[in-house]
């Protein structure tokens, strides 16, 4: 059976967690052996090159519409008049069908019976079965953040959920929990989802930064080791930077040494953090170190009082299995993915509590209870199935279940 890979445009490094996920699940793919059942391929609409796998280019054979209707389809869009909207849609619609039926037509010559799409909400082409897979149904599960409901967002989101991955032939997510989101929101049928476990990037928690070379990277960022809190997250609302900040003004109140820095992008809410950061008199203690390179962050890592993560977004994220293997003592949002990854492996707390955020970050400060998270993390890192070895033993086994359906027609 031919399962072919759809590799989205390369993301960008600063686009976070999902760069992280997809690159190394693109680069586990393309060094595992499926066995001699399975014949995995690279589909892109663009040029592949570096690869172990064949890659397929479906670019040259795919059908658009003719210069004529490309112009008249933009002059609508410029006009951009509420009146339009539905013909653009309509025509978006018909383009689409068109590209999808050359494209299909032209995978089927080639062998090509599935068709996985890792990452989530990609435009699936019709006419190939395909499997999908979920991050998160945040949308549902939690509050209209900006980020959400914003400029149609809930909409976009939602016509994908509930057009797209109903007739998806399995449904992959990233842990338990993340499958009683599909069943509850969704009302999938449970037989159709299958947990392809999240993971962290083995080249990440695996480098080797010098002693010397880490002292350095904490002088540059103004931090000395055991003497800080950081929050690897780019600047969503969801992602809480304001009630960690509330907690930490407290905190820094009883250990004015300490710090806490925030890593990432800004995605339209730093300078509202900045503000309150400014209005609490914490200048001299929050840092805003933007996007750093892996070298640094594994330095915070190795070297933090503990990686706070107050999102509340899940139901997983990739920081916490990051502090895992590195064992570094994370303090989390208190959500039913964090649990099952990390067990009695992490501090939790309400992110929406300020009291229980700083509780957690003084908590951390008693050796005997930092002494015992480390152990945990030792032994949870052991027994974890979220790791990429174990994520690909996992997919060659839901792969070879969607051969098995997809083999009953032609």
């Amino acid at each position: 059976m031919k399962i072919g890979i759809w590799v989205n445009e390369p993301l960008s490094k600063s686009s976070g967690g999902g760069f992280t996920y997809f690159n190394t699940l693109l680069a586990g793919i393309d060094n595992f052996d499926f066995g001699g059942e399975m014949e995995i391929v690279l589909l892109s609409a663009h040029k592949l090159s570096g690869f172990a796998k064949p890659a397929i280019n479906v670019k040259p054979h795919q059908r658009e519409y003719s210069f004529a209707l490309k112009a008249f389809r933009k002059c609508l869009k410029l006009i951009s008049a509420s009146a339009f909207r539905r013909r653009i849609s309509v025509l978006d619609q018909k383009e689409k069908k068109i590209k999808d039926g050359s494209i299909a037509g032209y995978l089927k010559t080639q062998g090509v019976k599935i068709i996985f799409y890792p990452l989530p909400s990609s435009a699936v082409i019709e006419g190939i079965p395909y499997i999908v897979n979920n991050w998160d149904l945040a949308h549902y599960a939690t509050y209209g953040f900006p980020e959400i409901v914003d400029d149609n967002g809930f909409d976009r989101r939602n016509d994908w959920y509930r057009k797209v991955m109903p007739s998806a032939l399995l449904t992959f997510c990233e842990s338990e929990a993340g499958k009683k989101e599909l069943i509850q929101y969704l009302n999938i049928n449970p037989d159709k989802i299958k947990v392809l476990p999240i993971f962290c990037s083995n080249a990440f928690v695996g480098m080797q930064v010098a002693a010397v070379d880490q002292s350095k990277i904490l002088v540059t960022l103004g931090l000395t080791a055991d003497k800080f809190f950081f929050y690897p997250a780019q600047f969503w609302a969801h992602k809480n930077h304001f009630h960690l900040v509330n907690a930490f003004s407290k905190f820094v109140n009883l250990y004015p040494e300490h710090k806490l820095l925030f890593c990432g992008s800004d995605k339209g809410n730093i300078g509202y953090i900045k503000q309150q950061v400014k209005s609490l008199g914490l200048e001299q203690n929050v840092i805003f170190g933007g996007f750093i390179e892996d070298n640094a962050l594994f330095t915070l890592y190795k070297n933090a009082s503990a990686m706070v993560m107050p999102t509340f977004f899940g139901p997983t994220n990739i920081p916490p299995i990051e502090a895992l293997f590195l064992t570094c003592p994370a303090l989390l949002s208190d959500i039913e993915g964090h649990r099952e990854i990390m067990g009695n492996a992490a501090i939790y707390f309400n992110p929406a509590d300020d009291n229980a955020i700083f509780d957690s970050m003084k908590a951390i400060l008693d050796t005997s209870i930092k002494e015992n998270i480390v152990a945990n993390q030792q032994q949870q890192a052991k027994v974890t199935p979220h790791s990429i070895e174990k994520a690909l033993v996992q997919l060659q086994a839901h792969f070879a279940e969607a051969a098995r359906i997809r083999s009953t027609w032609e």
